[in-house]
């Protein structure tokens, strides 16, 4: 139930702005492969199905991705807001990537990556975000219990 609570809460945050964690996470870059069956193809299968191109992954975007997760799970928090009060456009900018849209889904509490990118597809908001014809690029990463997808764009 606060699963479904703070995803509705995020999914009505998203849709406005248009736009129990472990005490010691286990840090990882989620490993998306080019194949079927994995979060790569259940994105390039969503995008697909709302009339856009495949998104190219990119390290970058992993990064900034990863150090969002890592600082909601390690600081116990949930927010498109880092603990620093850095919102995902400063992230992604402090990563190194130049971008001229950015966007960024969250989760929390989803076993693996496939089961987040499902729960971003049932969502509005995250839906908008993930079939966005602006975005071209992702980073997907997790921390414990905690998923983060960055998508963005650094040519308009």
């Amino acid at each position: 139930m606060t699963r479904f609570v703070i995803c509705a809460l995020v999914s009505f945050l998203l849709a406005a702005c248009g736009a129990g964690v472990a005490t010691q996470p286990q840090e990882q870059a989620t490993r998306l492969s080019t194949s079927g069956g994995s979060a790569h193809g259940q994105i390039n299968a969503i995008r697909a199905a709302g009339g856009r191109p495949a998104p190219t992954r990119n390290a970058t975007l992993d990064s900034a991705a990863r150090a969002h997760a890592h600082d909601m799970a390690s600081r116990g928090f949930f927010s498109h807001k880092g603990s620093n009060g850095a919102g995902v456009g400063q992230r992604v900018t402090g990563a190194g990537y130049r971008w001229c849209t950015v966007s960024e889904n969250i989760s929390q509490g989803y076993p693996n990556a496939a089961a987040a990118v499902e729960g971003w597809r049932i969502s509005a908001g995250h839906y908008r975000n993930m079939v966005s014809g602006k975005n071209k690029e992702y980073g997907l990463a997790n921390v414990g219990d905690v998923w983060v997808m960055v998508m963005a764009a650094s040519k308009c």
